[in-house]
């Protein structure tokens, strides 16, 4: 009965190591689903300016750009709409006119 056991236990670990590697490929892949803010997911500049497209404000279009986000080495898209980025770009400028004082 000893080798029955013995192949038992092998074979556990290979079910239990095609899990784990299964987990973690989906783990990753789940971190770039897409935002509930509408915005259907970025994977090429493709499918920046066919989103682009469908928007009429100028304010409301996409500017993209891959980026390492912090804690990862995998690059990834990272989008603002364009207002976004004026608004981090004018709070950006506030604070350092704060902090200098003027």
């Amino acid at each position: 009965m000893f080798p029955f056991n013995v192949l038992v236990v092998k074979i556990m670990k290979k079910i239990i190591l095609v899990a784990l590697l299964f987990l973690s490929v989906t783990a990753c892949e789940s971190l770039y689903e897409n935002n509930d803010d509408g915005i259907p997911r970025i994977r090429s500049q493709r499918d920046v300016e066919a989103y682009n497209a469908t928007v009429s404000s100028e304010s409301e279009k996409l500017v993209c750009e891959r980026e390492r986000v912090i804690g990862s080495n995998i690059r990834q898209w990272v989008c603002l709409t364009i207002a976004q980025r004026d608004a981090l770009q004018r709070q950006a400028q506030d604070q350092n006119e704060a902090l200098l004082g003027r």
